[in-house]
């Protein structure tokens, strides 16, 4: 159980009696990797390692940068979340600004998750 944090705003969530909406299993896991592929590593003073390493990524001409080294990048901030087993596909557009993820993942208790994340 955690929070739901909005994916839009990124604010805590309420329900209509004023209370944090709460978010369960592997809804938890999915919003886990969002926030870990929306942070950038070491942003939190609080833990360094927590996030994505896009300092290696962003600012970079596409010819600087090999698809698979920014796809290891990716997997690594996805891999922070213990709940997931194995990546089964990954997709990258990027430009100087912007990167946008696709993923989908199988959990530890055989689940699949999907997700788009634009950082």
């Amino acid at each position: 159980m955690t929070l739901l944090i909005d994916p839009e705003t990124r604010d805590l969530v309420f329900d209509e009696d004023g209370s944090f909406k709460k978010i369960y299993d592997n809804d938890t896991t999915v919003q886990n990797v969002r926030h870990a592929l929306l942070t950038w590593k070491a942003e939190f003073f609080a833990d360094q390692t927590h996030g994505t390493d896009y300092e290696s990524i962003m600012g970079k001409n596409q010819n600087e940068i090999e698809d698979e080294e920014i796809k290891e990048i990716i997997r690594e901030a996805v891999f922070q979340e213990p709940d997931v087993s194995r990546i089964d596909s990954l997709e990258v557009s990027y430009d100087r600004r912007e990167i946008t993820v696709e993923l989908s993942a199988t959990l530890v208790d055989g689940e699949t998750i999907v997700l788009e994340v634009t950082a």
